[in-house]
C-alpha cells in the first residue's frame, strides 16, 4: 500500500507539473492530495487525512479552479522558441534549490530528534492538538491567514465583477 500511495502522490505532482492546461494540472493535483491522505492513513493518522482531503482537496482547490475558470486564465499560451536560455537557467536554479533544501533537511535538529526516538513515542495529530496550537502559539498567523482570505475574495470579485 505505501508504495501504491507513494506511486500516486509522485505520479500525480510530477504530471501536475509539466502539464500545459491550468484545470488538468488541478485534476492531478486532487489525485496528489489523495495519495498524500492515503500516506497519512499508512502512518494512522486518520486526523490529518481528513484535514488533507477537506482543507486542501475540498476548499483550497476548489476556489483555485473557481478563480482560473472565472478569470479565463486556462487558455494554453502559444509555444516560444527562444526561452532555452531561461530553461536551462530555472533547470539550475531549481537543482540548487532542490540540494540546498534537502541539505538543510537533513541538517535540521528536529529531524535528528525525530529519528532518535522510538515510533511507539510519537503520538498521532488530534484535533485537540491542533485547535490548542492553532489559537494559542499561532493565533497572529491563524487570524492573518483569514484576512488574506477575506482580502483575496474582495479582489476576485472585484476582478469578475464590472459594477458593484
Amino acid at each position: 500500500m505505501f508504495l501504491a500511495f507513494t506511486l500516486l502522490t509522485l505520479g500525480s505532482a510530477l504530471a501536475m507539473a509539466f502539464q500545459k492546461n491550468v484545470i488538468v494540472a488541478g485534476l492531478f493535483l486532487v489525485a496528489t492530495f489523495i495519495g498524500v491522505s492515503g500516506l497519512f492513513i499508512l502512518l494512522s493518522n486518520p486526523v490529518s487525512a481528513a484535514l488533507q482531503i477537506i482543507v486542501y482537496a475540498g476548499a483550497i482547490l476548489v476556489l483555485l479552479l473557481f478563480v482560473i475558470m472565472m478569470l479565463n486564465a486556462h487558455e494554453e499560451e502559444s509555444p516560444q522558441d527562444d526561452l532555452y536560455l531561461q530553461r536551462y537557467i530555472a533547470l539550475g536554479v531549481g537543482g540548487l534549490l532542490l540540494g540546498g533544501s534537502l541539505w538543510f533537511i537533513k541538517q535540521s535538529k528536529l529531524l535528528q530528534s525525530v529519528a532518535e526516538r522510538p515510533i511507539d513515542q510519537i503520538a498521532p495529530t488530534s484535533l485537540k492538538a491542533i485547535g490548542a496550537e492553532m489559537l494559542t502559539r499561532h493565533i497572529v498567523s491563524f487570524e492573518m491567514i483569514g484576512l488574506l482570505l477575506l482580502v483575496s475574495m474582495i479582489g476576485a470579485i472585484t476582478l469578475v465583477k464590472k459594477r458593484l
